[in-house]
């Protein structure tokens, strides 16, 4: 069809409720002539909020106040009003999107997820739905899934900024930052003073080594929004302060006034900011009250913790058969142990070498466990059910080196099932001084969920325990697996210990 046809035909398309299909029509035409006046007011039209599956329609005034409620902030109340609403206009995406979005700034992330998908379902190619849930998945380790729901944001609107920005997210998360910098560049070229899409760059260009370049965009993003918390943070990690440093009285003035969001990463910046200045009980108050903001949000994990634990060894305190070892396909280095013990650093010497892939904090082992957790208990698992999940997950990464390191730390906690169904992996526990790891861990941002014992100190000390003690019996059962690699002599007699961990992988010295 002509332009003029297809533009037609959406709007009769419009008319008879079929609006589906007249979106469709429209960003078809949108992606040939990204400014025809005709689809961009047929596509506004569409997106006001009204039933399109049976149920009273929605009116601009009460979706405007619902809109306006969660801009300025007032998540708990527009929550309730966005479920309210969704239970009176069950067929409009409208309120289940605001409750999404309600959802995942307080944290929420899996009741997010359930909203968004509600809203896709009543509105299934809108770029914007699409866009939040793979937020969303992105911050449940799911960053594959983010992906997947970007890919069809972008045919339906190719320059998306906020879509662009969150699959470079999603890329980061998975450690392609050279693929990430491709789209953040797009991002920033839809909408230059795009504060989020800076720090995300800056993020990229950081886990590259281009700290200067790393810099850069985050003080950019700062000019643009000096309220942006993330952007402060990630700009301590790399810098170090002097005094007489102006951000410090940002940060100080931030914290000082009601403006400030997600106060705990302002904290821990101005902490690391004080202790570069030498400003230690500063310092340490300022990481005390970003671990109590942090701590006040969630219950106290430990209980959990303990029933966790003592289910895995429960589970395995008998014998289990261990599948036959096969020599096709990637093979797989655990690098693992406590947060903060150096795992990053004896992944970084092994992803030098030319048949080795860096494969970072990969949620893998922990998917496929999963479905073989029952609340705090674990149900009889398959070890070749468990094989099949992970080698499939690797096989994804289409990474062209034989082995792959997976650095996840608290995979410690699954070592029983990477002996029984990974016999070919290759383990490598990293331990390191006790109370530096603690004093790590408590003065370092975790986003990521799962690491709630990290917010207080005297629960990273009964943390420390349960972890001793699991490793404790891993080593009687499994112990000829397990390889132990010391933090403290690889940092200090490095090629040495760096010739140990080769042949512990078994790979060959190379210069690199």
């Amino acid at each position: 069809m002509s332009v003029d046809q297809t533009l037609r035909k959406a709007q009769s398309l419009a008319r008879k409720g079929a609006t589906n299909d007249a979106e469709q029509l429209l960003r078809s035409v949108l992606a040939r002539f990204p400014n025809n006046r005709r689809a961009l007011d047929g596509l506004k039209a569409l997106s006001q909020p009204k039933a399109r599956h049976g149920g009273p329609a929605l009116t601009r005034e009460t979706a405007n106040a619902l809109l306006a409620l969660y801009q300025k902030g007032h998540l708990q109340e527009a929550l309730a009003q966005a479920t309210a609403l969704a239970a009176l206009h069950p067929g409009v995406a409208f309120p289940h999107t605001i409750a999404g979005a309600c959802h995942a700034g307080l944290g929420a992330q899996d009741k997010a997820i359930a909203c968004y998908r509600r809203a896709l379902d009543l509105s299934p190619n809108s770029p914007d739905i699409l866009n939040n849930l793979a937020a969303a998945l992105t911050a449940t380790g799911h960053p594959g899934d983010a992906i997947a729901h970007l890919d069809k944001a972008l045919t339906f609107d190719p320059a998306h900024p906020d879509a662009l920005n969150n699959y470079a997210h999603a890329l980061n998360a998975l450690d392609r930052q050279e693929e990430a910098l491709a789209y953040l560049d797009r991002a920033l070229a839809a909408r230059p003073e795009f504060a989020e899409a800076l720090n995300n760059r800056g993020n990229a260009y950081s886990h590259l080594g281009r700290l200067d370049a790393a810099a850069a965009d985050f003080e950019a993003a700062l000019r643009i929004n000096p309220r942006q918390a993330d952007a402060h943070r990630n700009l301590s990690i790399i810098k170090t302060y002097a005094p007489d440093d102006p951000q410090i009285g940002v940060m100080e003035t931030l914290l000082a006034s009601d403006t400030a969001t997600d106060r705990a990463q302002v904290h821990f910046a101005l902490a690391k900011a004080l202790d570069d200045t030498g400003e230690t009980d500063k310092a340490f108050a300022h990481f005390d009250a970003g671990n109590r903001l942090r701590r006040d949000a969630f219950p106290d994990p430990m209980p959990d913790q303990k029933k966790l634990f003592a289910a895995i060894k429960g589970h395995f305190d008998k014998d289990h058969p261990v599948l036959p070892a096969e020599t096709t396909g990637k093979r797989p280095v655990f690098i693992l142990g406590m947060p903060r013990s150096g795992t990053s650093l004896t992944e970084q010497v092994l992803a030098s070498h030319p048949q080795v892939h860096g494969g970072g904090e990969l949620q893998f082992l922990r998917q496929a466990v999963r479905p073989t957790l029952s609340g705090m208990r674990l149900d009889t698992a398959e070890p070749a059910e468990i094989r099949e999940r992970y080698l499939g997950a690797l096989d994804g990464l289409g990474v062209a080196e034989p082995v792959i390191t997976d650095k996840m730390p608290l995979n410690f906690r699954w070592i029983g099932f990477i002996a029984t169904a990974l016999p070919e992996a290759t383990i490598i526990h990293v331990a390191r001084d006790p109370v530096a790891t603690a004093w790590s861990i408590y003065r370092t941002f975790f986003p990521s969920r799962g690491l709630q014992f990290s917010f207080d100190l005297d629960a990273i000390a009964e943390y420390y325990g349960l972890y001793r003690d699991l490793m404790a019996f891993w080593r009687d059962r499994f112990g000829d697996r397990i390889h132990h690699i010391d933090y403290e002599a690889l940092t200090e007699n490095q090629e040495a210990e760096t010739r140990r961990l080769l042949d512990l992988c078994g790979l060959d010295w190379d210069p690199r």
